[in-house]
């Protein structure tokens, strides 16, 4: 298949696009959020966030970054190292590359458009695809998601799977995009098996090898994606609307279900 990438810029994901290239032609990749992690690009994510939640929610979900960063997770890097290192170092990829900033604006739907992919595979951004972009590809756009779905949508799900004692749920969905986040049609999905000494301490390590833990089964069904074209039939999550969409989680939710877990 023509495919073109969307996500962000980081070592991980480069390990991905070189991964589709293995069987696919990545024809272009472009790469969203260019100012997630600049001092502006912050600041403008926390004012809308506080504009959507409130001031308390985002205080209190910025306490739980403070605390997840500096003691949560100290030891994680060194588990980091069971990843390979394909998808650790920043490594150069096949296509086209652009660094975008408004990926549904009328330019950038029309850049895609000039190449004539078959779909779009998309891996860690926040942008919310618009139809008039997801519906380009001739086979749709595809999102690589960290969990399970329909039980957990949302941001950071397999930190809330761990948290919540249902390790079930950890693995990578990969779904159709529709109108609905995360909701779309399954065209893949791996469940993950948890490890002794994996848990909630290394819960983004868990998130990012639980992927490449099932690239095999993946490049089995992106195949049948390929060869059934239309035909492909789509695994539908069913009662979607009753599990909720998960967001960052705040300090007070985390020692909540911490205390709940000590508890068992």
């Amino acid at each position: 298949m023509k495919i073109i990438f969307a996500g962000r810029d980081n070592s991980f994901n480069r390990g991905i696009i070189n991964w589709l290239s293995k069987d696919h032609e990545v024809v272009a990749s472009f790469f969203l959020e260019p100012d997630r992690f600049t001092f502006k690009g912050r600041m403008n994510r926390i004012k809308k966030r506080i504009k959507r939640y409130g001031l308390i929610k985002v205080l209190d979900e910025m306490s739980f970054h403070f605390v997840d960063r500096l003691w949560l997770r100290k030891n994680e890097p060194a588990k980091m190292t069971a990843i390979p290192q394909e998808f650790r170092k920043v490594s150069d990829v096949k296509g086209d590359e652009f660094v975008v900033d408004k990926m549904n604006s009328k330019e950038w739907v029309a850049k895609v458009k000039s190449y004539e992919p078959d779909i779009i595979f998309s891996v860690c951004s926040s942008v919310i695809f618009k139809p008039q972009l997801y519906n380009t590809p001739r086979y749709g756009t595809l999102v690589l998601h960290e969990g399970i779905t329909p039980q957990y949508k949302g941001l950071h799900t397999p930190l809330w799977a761990l948290m919540k004692g249902e390790p079930q749920y950890l693995g990578y969905t990969l779904l159709k995009v529709n109108d609905e986040i995360d909701g779309g049609g399954i065209v893949s999905q791996y469940q993950y098996q948890l490890k002794d000494g994996e848990d909630h301490r290394c819960w983004s390590f868990v998130a990012h090898y639980s992927i490449v833990a099932g690239l095999d089964k993946m490049r089995d069904d992106l195949k049948k994606y390929e060869e059934q074209k239309d035909n492909f039939q789509l695994e539908m999550p069913k009662d979607s609307s009753k599990y909720p969409h998960y967001t960052w989680m705040g300090l007070s939710e985390f020692l909540k279900l911490y205390f709940k877990k000590k508890k068992k």
